[in-house]
């Protein structure tokens, strides 16, 4: 199934912020009007059966970074939790640090996302970059829902 065009938005503001970090996009779930090279870039890889938005390496220090972007509706689910639960535990390898996770949602669902980061113990985690992105930014098919 299609991602959402809000969804791409979402992913794509991942990577723009991955990118600024350091981080070389290797793979990214899709493609949107937008995204320019990142929307011809092979699917990111499965960690447990699932498989994140984008994923991404700092090649001067070799740490992995792992983007999850989410939609109103698809953020208190069942899915988004047990995703949440693997992408967040993910260590680099040979090192003791976890791998930078990177979630994207509207703003007016940051609340949300709170309460989800809650349940799967990753609120106020140092490796978890959220990014809440103004619903102004986000494509207005979806605005009806918030």
């Amino acid at each position: 199934m299609p991602a959402s065009s809000a969804h791409q938005e979402l992913v794509l503001w991942i990577a723009r912020k991955m990118t600024a970090d350091g981080f070389l996009v290797l793979g990214s779930d899709g493609s949107s009007p937008r995204d320019g090279l990142w929307g011809a870039l092979p699917w990111p890889f499965e960690l447990k059966n699932r498989r994140p938005d984008l994923c991404g390496i700092a090649p001067e220090i070799g740490e992995i970074a792992i983007g999850e972007a989410k939609t109103w509706d698809d953020i208190d689910t069942a899915h988004t939790r047990s995703q949440l639960q693997v992408f967040g535990r993910v260590h680099n390898r040979g090192k003791e640090n976890r791998c930078r996770l990177y979630i994207a949602v509207p703003r007016s669902a940051s609340c949300t996302l709170d309460h989800v980061l809650v349940d799967v113990g990753l609120l106020g985690a140092r490796h978890v970059s959220r990014l809440h992105i103004p619903d102004c930014f986000i494509t207005a098919e979806q605005l009806e829902y918030a």
